[in-house]
């Protein structure tokens, strides 16, 4: 099914009641305005096309009853500042910001179409944990750079989520609207909006502090966050009431439940409940500190997840035996030829075997019960291995992912250092006024920055290389500890069985002989492929 339409911003893709008169104007001397695309709250949204260069961009501009309200004028102007401080590829890209002769105030954005995360919702009712996590770890790692750069978004809700596709990623998230931000930082004008008292945002996603007007940081968004991954996985948020006032009373003073009670037939793993609840802590002190530190909790999640899907693909098509009924193993003329096997399979089938005849030993009181708690060690050494290597793998994924968003982020920004590059072109000439020269040092100004940026982020995509290969030599270090260690563990129990075997006539009972045998073929046929492969 394609996505439904939506413009970024999120304003409701509605067909104008007039002609639009800005149809086929240009603003700010390169963007021609070409369609309308929506009408929200506080502006009109248009599609543009950029004059020299083939692109696309929506413009929103503050309707013309909003000029003389300082709040809306206060909202729209920090919501190009908030956003034009966060270039990330999950946060809509602000690239200019202006007022029109007429008085209007516009923003000019990257022009988006994909879904509303509340309309996916409105569509599904609930998302699938495995559609989910990507989503929420995608939101998680846009506010741990939202928020190092100084900005708190504050309406952190399902309609302010965009989900679009981009090079052949679906679910690629767009955080909108920074309408209410607030700006952490001293070179930037942060006066409130909102009178003393006065309550700002939506009330289902509010934190506790917001809800009573107390002083906020990121971990207000971190809650918000929790509410957001609360409603996907479970179709709602954890308080609902017609009443904004109960709702707010809620956040203050209620204990969500985990989402796992309201949907238990969608298997949601603990871990994922803990992840929630800590990000819905009443307190701030108990949330986690950073989206930093949820983006990598979730990725936990994700792995035991993946984890669960290995083992579950691994599972024997036969019917399930109780523990009670002893099966005898089949005799040779019946047993599987381990010769078309590889070497790895081989190995895995040792000690499968290895295990259960260990196992089979200790249950008759022919080895001793510490050899349980050897076995206990493989099984929790291999777990840590699965989980390592599942690591590894999703790690590898990110070099991609970070070469590609970084390259839309340089992409964009020297996009724009070329559109005021030839903006200054057309303020430089003989008859230059001096109002011309001003505008030009303006430009020049603005493109120094934006170098200065695009460096800056350059150096940022090193260093994350530089970090993620260092994790992933961790990894790799304690991959190879582990398995040394499973290579140890598995030695022990194999001289015991050497001494058992030849030490106890217990032992050679027909049912564990026919699994010695096994073991020893197996063996056998392992140390023939490795003479003929040379390995």
């Amino acid at each position: 099914m394609k996505p439904e339409a939506a413009p970024a911003g999120n304003e409701a893709r509605v067909k104008p009641s007039n002609n639009e008169p800005l149809i086929g104007k240009t603003i700010a001397g390169r963007f021609r305005i070409i369609d309308f695309v929506g009408r929200g709250g506080m502006g009109t949204v248009y599609l543009a096309e950029h004059e020299t260069l083939p692109r696309r961009f929506a413009i929103k501009i503050l309707k013309s009853e909003y000029l003389t309200n300082e709040l809306f004028v206060e909202r729209f102007r920090r919501e190009a500042i908030a956003s034009s401080r966060v270039v990330h590829p999950n946060v809509v890209y602000i690239t200019d910001f202006g007022r029109l002769p007429e008085g209007n105030f516009y923003i000019v954005m990257e022009f988006l179409e994909g879904m509303g995360l509340d309309k996916l919702l409105e569509a599904q009712g609930r998302i699938p944990l495995t559609r989910a996590l990507p989503i929420l770890i995608q939101l998680a790692d846009a506010l741990d750079h939202t928020h190092k750069m100084g900005v708190i978004h504050r309406d952190l809700k399902a309609e302010n989520v965009l989900l679009v596709e981009e090079r052949n990623r679906v679910d690629v998230v767009k955080i909108l609207d920074f309408g209410i931000a607030r700006l952490m930082v001293p070179d930037c004008t942060n006066s409130r909006i909102t009178a003393q008292g006065q309550v700002f945002g939506t009330p289902e996603y509010m934190s506790p502090e917001q809800a009573s007007d107390k002083a906020m940081d990121g971990r207000s968004d971190i809650y918000s966050l929790g509410v957001l991954a609360f409603e996907l996985v479970t179709g709602q948020p954890p308080f609902l009431n017609e009443n904004p006032a109960d709702i707010l009373h809620a956040h203050l003073s209620q204990m969500p439940p985990p989402p796992s009670a309201l949907v238990p037939d969608s298997h949601i793993p603990r871990v994922f409940d803990g992840v929630v609840l800590r990000c819905l802590a009443k307190k701030p002190s108990e949330r986690y500190a950073t989206a930093g530190e949820v983006r990598a909790d979730l990725q936990k999640v994700q792995t035991v997840m993946l984890n669960l899907a290995s083992q579950l693909a691994q599972l024997p098509e036969t019917p399930h035996r109780e523990h009670a009924v002893e099966i005898l193993p089949r005799p040779p003329e019946a047993a599987t030829d381990e010769r078309g096997m590889s070497l790895i399979e081989m190995r895995t089938a040792v000690h499968e075997t290895l295990l259960e005849l260990t196992l089979r030993l200790v249950e008759a009181g022919i080895l001793d019960i510490s050899y349980s708690r050897v076995i206990d060690e493989i099984i929790h050494n291999e777990n840590e291995i699965a989980s390592f290597q599942a690591t590894i793998a999703l790690r590898e994924q990110e070099f991609e992912q970070i070469r590609s968003e970084f390259a839309r982020q340089e992409s964009a920004l020297r996009y724009s250092i070329l559109d005021l590059t030839q903006e200054i072109k057309q303020h430089s000439g003989p008859t230059t006024t001096l109002e011309r020269m001003a505008r030009k040092n303006e430009l020049t100004n603005q493109v120094d920055s934006l170098k200065g940026r695009l460096g800056a982020i350059q150096v940022e995509k090193r260093e994350k290389i530089i970090r993620l290969n260092r994790e992933l030599e961790q990894y790799r270090h304690l991959n190879e500890d582990r398995e040394i260690k499973s290579a140890g563990f598995y030695s022990t129990i194999l001289e015991a069985l050497h001494q058992v075997r030849a030490q106890d006539p217990r032992a050679s009972q027909l049912k564990f002989g026919m699994m010695f045998e096994k073991l020893d073929r197996i063996r056998n046929n392992m140390e023939a492929l490795r003479q003929h492969t040379g390995n």
